[in-house]
């Protein structure tokens, strides 16, 4: 439930105005935030006790950027997070719905459906948690919101961190019906173990509302934990076992969360929520809503609204040419429930047509890949399939589909999280972000990451250049999007910016030398955003860069000879990072992009001319075979792919494993198309089907 502001609350934090409390810990306050453009945010400032902890401090900053590559169905996402003074915040997405202790606070235990439902949830965001090299280490009922479309894991790491800098508050401060494993108790470590053991403990409180320990408080509780057995009448017979198996007291003996997933997995509920409890989520979800309400239309769009025809972004100079009518957001198809495309408003989606796809080879990556695993990309002669992971990218013969080796780069911090291999020379450039760099006589590298491409040699297997990118811009710092020039002669790197949503960075290859840095968008370090997708022309004429924030989003257009803009075109409705994903046509003619919906832009007017989905689509992945006939998509939601004859504008859709970081790419040949996938044992891994 959502409460008024406190007289001594802050109002603003990080660029987000607050509007009202969530609630509340020993970790600090959760206030109901807005984004400039509106967005509803749940912004956590962190208590004054760990705030001013300096070894909390310096650590905080890694784990928002690892927070942040954690992504799911079933976790509520990491957005932004930063220093405003005094104060440490964390803003994720909201979800509007009670805690999982409120909601059987209310209405008391689930049933059976629900929590084996929400189990099933619960371990697949563990799973995306684990796989980005963290832990939740606290997790308890309050810390699972229940939404209608499933439940939703907060507070990843936070708690976690505070217990690592200081271990012994663990055991002091042990609250009654604490969640702990006995690992934590006896000697302040934790494991995915650990995890799994306060799993096992939300299904016993889900099943029965009472704490699988009891509820005693203190020194009681935690002897309880460590010795004694857990209370586990009423847990239903067909979850007994499981549940009895991830409250073991050695971790060793605990299943992992791999397990459990398929030891829940079952056909979920339509109404996954009994009535009650669904009610409440819909109370949620309208007192959030009230707080829409007067909100003031941006700018960007009450200039478009006004036919403001020669002005496009607020801060782009006068004369740029804006998209069409359709870029203001007319609705193209839509994506059913069923994940297949569906005919928006105003628009007739077309019947499909089979493309058909040969059986699936899965390759898998490791369980100590991020599962947010970004990058993928096929060499120019198509005998090489390069997958970027946690700290190294592996290579992959596609045509024998297995792996040939890896590439271990100690310098990322996370993931490697941009791939592209030059047309020409045999490079593979791997973009990726620096750690801080204390030494630095820069107080901005000091205190910020940086990013860097490496360009690898593939004969040689040898680093031929490292090129980096001040720090500049929020902690959230990251290598977005990388490409070559069809010469071969530069490299562009999309990132955040300092002054601005986003830039381009463009070296040259040969010597190392910076040619060009393009702000795009307006903004400051505090806006969320970034320049997420950059692409050369097919001449390399052109590069366009691809960006957005609070939901609004757009493609610059630079000449290559010069750097000059040459156009700007705005989309007022995109996804939550704007335009994702952007490819030209082989002949160039056509500019295709990717931004929660899928449209095209003649380069001759720079027009949109083709809408092949709306927005709430969700599609962030795009590519297109290289003979320009097909074009490929995956959504955020893990709804799988669906491909396009472009000729027709019929599409195709294709069931997969669940889709990961959503990159899919074609073979150069147009044989085989590959994609970033979770297998059921929810290890990250590349899926190679051939075509036709």
């Amino acid at each position: 439930m959502t409460a008024p502001l406190a007289a001594g609350d802050p109002r603003e934090v990080g660029g987000h105005r607050l509007v009202g409390r969530l609630g509340g810990g020993a970790l600090g306050t959760v206030f109901l935030g807005r984004s400039r453009g509106g967005r509803l945010l749940a912004v956590r400032v962190v208590g004054p006790e760990p705030a001013a902890d300096g070894e909390f401090r310096r650590r905080f900053e890694e784990m928002v950027v690892s927070a942040r590559a954690v992504s799911g169905v079933h976790t509520a996402r990491v957005v932004d997070g930063g220093t405003d003074g005094a104060l440490l915040w964390l803003a994720g997405e909201y979800i509007a719905g009670p805690s999982l202790r409120e909601a059987v606070a209310a209405h008391g235990p689930l049933p059976v459906g629900a929590v084996r439902a929400l189990g099933a949830g619960l371990a697949e965001a563990l799973a995306g948690v684990h796989a980005a090299g963290l832990l939740h280490g606290g997790l308890t009922p309050g810390d699972v919101i229940l939404a209608d479309d499933g439940p939703r894991l907060t507070d990843f790491a936070l708690a976690r961190l505070w217990d690592s800098v200081h271990p012994s508050r663990t055991v002091a401060a042990a609250p009654g019906g604490t969640f702990l494993a006995p690992e934590q108790v006896r000697v302040g470590t934790a494991s995915p173990a650990s995890d799994v053991f306060a799993l096992g403990g939300v299904l016993v409180f889900a099943a029965t509302g009472r704490n699988a320990f009891g509820s005693a408080a203190g020194s009681d509780a935690l002897l309880r934990l460590v010795d004694g057995e857990p209370d586990l009448d009423g847990v239903p017979a067909e979850l007994l076992d499981l549940v009895r198996d991830c409250l073991a007291k050695e971790p060793e003996r605990r299943p992992e969360v791999g397990e459990v997933l398929r030891g829940l997995a079952g056909e979920a509920p339509g109404a996954w929520l009994p009535p009650d409890v669904a009610d409440m989520v819909g109370e949620r979800r309208a007192r959030a809503g009230a707080h829409d309400t007067g909100r003031r239309p941006s700018r960007r769009a009450l200039l478009l609204a006004a036919g403001a025809g020669a002005v496009g972004l607020v801060g782009v100079p006068v004369g740029i040419r804006l998209a069409s009518d359709a870029a203001a957001g007319t609705p193209g198809p839509t994506r059913s429930p069923a994940g297949t495309p569906t005919a928006g408003a105003g628009s007739s989606a077309p019947a499909p047509e089979a493309v058909r796809l040969g059986p699936a080879v899965t390759i898998e990556l490791g369980r100590t890949d991020n599962e947010d695993a970004r990058s993928l990309a096929y060499s120019g002669d198509g005998r090489l399939l390069a997958a970027g992971g946690l700290n190294k990218v592996v290579l992959i013969d596609p045509v024998a589909r297995k792996k040939t080796g890896e590439i271990t780069f100690g310098r990322a911090m996370g993931v490697v999280s941009a791939l592209a291999f030059s047309p020409t020379g045999g490079l593979l450039a791997a973009a990726y972000a620096l750690p801080r760099y204390p030494r630095s006589p820069k107080a901005e590298d000091r205190a910020r990451g940086r990013v860097a491409v490496t360009l690898w040699d593939l004969a040689s297997r040898r680093e031929v250049r490292m090129l980096t990118s001040a720090a500049e811009g929020n902690l959230l710092t990251q290598a977005n999007t990388v490409a070559f020039s069809p010469d071969g002669k530069l490299v562009a790197l999309g990132r955040d910016g300092g002054d601005s949503i986003g830039k381009a960075v463009v070296w040259e290859v040969r010597s190392g030398r910076q040619v060009a840095s393009l702000a795009v968008g307006p903004g400051t370090k505090d806006t969320f955003g970034r320049a997420d997708s950059v692409v050369f022309s097919p001449d390399g004429k052109v590069l366009a860069v691809g960006y957005g924030a609070d939901l609004e989003g757009a493609i610059d257009l630079f000449d290559t000879a010069s750097f000059a803009r040459i156009a700007t075109l705005p989309l007022l409705r995109t996804d939550l990072f704007g335009v994702a994903d952007l490819a030209f046509t082989p002949d160039g003619r056509t500019l295709y992009g990717a931004f929660g919906g899928l449209a095209g832009w003649d380069t001759s007017s720079w027009k949109r001319t083709t809408t092949l989905a709306a927005v709430e689509a969700r599609y962030q992945s795009m590519a297109l075979s290289h003979d320009g006939k097909l074009m490929a998509a995956t959504d955020d939601r893990g709804g799988g792919l669906t491909l396009w004859a472009l000729s027709s504008g019929r599409w195709t859709p294709v069931p997969t494993a669940h889709v990961t970081g959503g990159l899919v790419a074609f073979a150069p040949d147009g044989r085989t198309i590959a994609m970033n996938v979770d297998t059921a044992e929810l290890l990250t891994a590349v899926q190679i089907r051939s075509i036709g």
